[in-house]
């Protein structure tokens, strides 16, 4: 009798012929052969797999528009808020044409005070038709409509943003601007126009129009007829541009979600107020605040400047309240926080001046990625450097809510000669000891069997200058359970003060993320903590993953003296070693497999996929990983 044994794998199946009475030993050989070349099959389409960047608005022409000439008097600050976000910037205006205080060009077109804003389009697609196709598509906002640049990035630029509306007869619609002479009397008109009939649109939609994105695949010539076809009707712009928008798109699905912040009558004086507006940006994480009226409200200027032009953040997952650390980042002025929650985080970041990402937030921006990564888990901290990362700060600082900080915690960043250590004995180097003077001491990830190796280092100048810095700690440095159970010297041990040290890249050096600066944004991408792995080993293991990349692309890393204070939050010893004691596994023998394949490899991304499948495939990390993994490289 004959039987299939069909085995799947990712995306290829494999189909096994066998006879029953033919199951001899070299039969189960050479399928086992085969097995073995579908999973090695299988890690090349891994790595090999082209994963495209869909999150990433910089390649995209924005369109202003200034409903009234007289504000363009704030085309400067306009120009400088979003140039850095969008490839060209197009501006337009109501007339009548007046100068403006920019060296930028500004368009005159009559739009009726925006009333009929989508004039513009007729003439846009005169003028730039030639360089549409350069770009991913089109983004239009009015001048007083402020788009939320924190997370731009994140929206998926091969999908619609804008509102998915139901689309109606006419006859569905009443009241609103339907009655008025531009509502459906103009409509009516429209449909008589045999240019527009061959369109077969006969349902419409009204919402608010100051506003959307397009991608490219819709930036065709029948587009623009229509939005010059409804103009030339004066059909007005909140029922034009969404009629448009709805019948060219029908499917909701190639509409990005999103919530916007549209304040009319009397809620528009919310609008003067600070706080307001940094939560509708910081904590609700709307797409937009309308309207933000720049010659009524000078301090709106500042308050922009604040929420959008720091280029230096700082990140801390948490499931407690406010601590002493928490807060005094949160008053630092030169740095925003970025505040994780999870599961247990209590709601009191919401009404302090921080960019607080709850589960609801985190559901929000990043959708499938957010239910991918483990609840309850340190690892939630990715979602925060994915903000960061995306939002484009220059320096990321990573810590705990136990960690407090000097002063002058960031007066790391070297600023003459640096110094190399190189540890010649063994792979592994024990930065501690460097630290302290050879004390008893070691840090949380060093294999345990190289506990009662002697260091033998070696010191020398060096032109380096490190992609990574990262700080020791003061009182409760982070040494693994092992330590704490076992030594009773910790409160003995010195610090050497004023230090700093670059790691030979010959050596592997742990590091955690615990007290740690950022400072190559190519590297920013390595930021990702493995999600299969235990709480007290998942930062470890990034550290070591991370050895590797520096390695292999010519950057290093840095330790410095202690910048920071641990008033360590209360931990079972007992249940730290059990967190842990994967780690004092995987950790001896982990130097003989992470590196296999990646010879000559030194772009990022493929170094991450070949280094997670080298885990996967040592059984230290589990197919939960590589999925987010691949999800995760879907933001760069």
């Amino acid at each position: 009798m004959e039987m299939l044994y069909v085995v799947r794998m990712e995306n290829m199946i494999f189909i096994a012929k066998m006879n029953n009475h033919e199951l001899n030993n070299d039969y189960v050989k050479s399928c086992n052969e085969q097995l073995n070349s579908i999973n090695k099959l299988r890690s090349f389409i891994k790595i090999n797999l082209i994963i495209i960047n869909i999150y990433y608005m910089k390649n995209t022409i924005l369109i202003v528009v200034f409903n009234y000439s007289n504000c363009l008097n704030n085309v400067s600050f306009i120009k400088k808020l979003y140039e850095k976000h969008f490839a060209k910037i197009i501006f337009y205006s109501d007339i009548p044409e007046i100068p403006n205080d920019c060296d930028c060009e500004v368009n005159f077109v009559n739009i009726e005070k925006g009333a009929y804003t989508h004039n513009i389009f007729n003439h846009f697609y005169k003028k730039y038709k030639t360089i549409l196709d350069s770009y991913d598509g089109i983004f239009y906002t009015m001048d007083d409509n402020i788009l939320n640049l924190n997370i731009l990035n994140l929206m998926d630029t091969k999908k619609i943003l804008y509102y998915y509306n139901e689309i109606k007869e006419l006859n569905n619609f009443s009241g609103w601007h339907w009655d008025n002479k531009w509502g459906k009397n103009a409509i009516k008109n429209l449909m008589k126009d045999n240019d527009f009939t061959q369109y077969n649109i006969t349902k419409f939609s009204g919402n608010f129009s100051d506003w959307f994105y397009l991608p490219k695949q819709y930036l065709t010539d029948d587009i623009f007829k229509l939005f010059n076809l409804f103009a030339k009707h004066n059909v007005f712009l909140e029922i034009a541009i969404p009629s448009i928008i709805n019948n060219i798109e029908r499917n909701k699905n190639n509409y990005t979600s999103f919530t916007s912040d549209v304040l009319w009558g009397k809620d528009r004086k919310k609008i003067n107020d600070k706080n307001y507006v940094y939560n509708s940006f910081n904590y609700k994480h709307n797409i937009f605040i309308h309207p933000i009226k720049f010659n009524q409200n000078l301090k709106s200027k500042i308050w922009l400047n604040d929420i959008f032009f720091k280029d230096k953040c700082i990140i801390i997952t948490t499931i407690n309240k406010p601590t002493e650390a928490i807060l005094k980042h949160i008053n630092n002025k030169n740095y925003d926080t970025i505040i994780v929650g999870d599961i247990k985080t209590p709601d009191e970041y919401s009404k302090l001046n921080c960019i607080f990402l709850d589960i609801k937030s985190q559901k929000k921006l990043f959708n499938d990625l957010c239910e991918m990564i483990p609840y309850n888990h340190y690892c939630r901290k990715n979602l925060g450097y994915l903000y960061a990362i995306k939002k484009g700060y220059k320096i990321i600082y990573e810590t705990d809510d136990d960690n407090i900080p000097y002063d002058d915690f960031d007066d790391v960043f070297p600023t003459s000669e640096q110094k190399i250590i190189t540890e010649n004995n063994n792979t592994w180097i024990n930065i501690f000891k460097y630290f302290t003077n050879n004390a008893y001491i070691w840090p949380r990830g060093l294999p345990l069997s190289l506990l009662k190796k002697e260091a033998n280092y070696s010191i020398n100048n060096c032109n380096k200058i490190p992609s990574i810095i990262n700080g020791l700690v003061e009182n409760d440095p982070d040494v693994d359970a092992c330590f704490r159970l076992i030594c009773n010297h910790q409160d003995h041990i010195k610090w050497e003060k004023n230090k700093s040290i670059i790691i030979d890249n010959k050596n592997v050096c742990v590091f955690n993320t615990q007290n740690t600066f950022w400072l190559n944004t190519d590297l920013f991408i390595t930021m990702f903590i493995p999600c299969s792995v235990s709480f007290r080993y998942c930062d470890i293991l990034r550290g070591i993953i991370t050895n590797i990349i520096l390695k292999k692309t010519d950057n290093y890393i840095s330790y410095t003296s202690p910048n920071v204070i641990q008033n360590r939050n209360e931990h079972n010893l007992m249940e730290d070693f059990k967190s842990e004691f994967e780690m004092y596994i995987h950790n001896e023998n982990i130097l003989n497999y992470i590196e296999n394949n990646t010879e000559n490899v030194t772009n990022i991304k493929d170094l991450l996929k070949i280094i997670y499948d080298n885990l996967y495939n040592n059984k230290v990390i589990s197919q939960v990983d590589i999925d987010i993994l691949y999800k995760w490289l879907t933001f760069f």
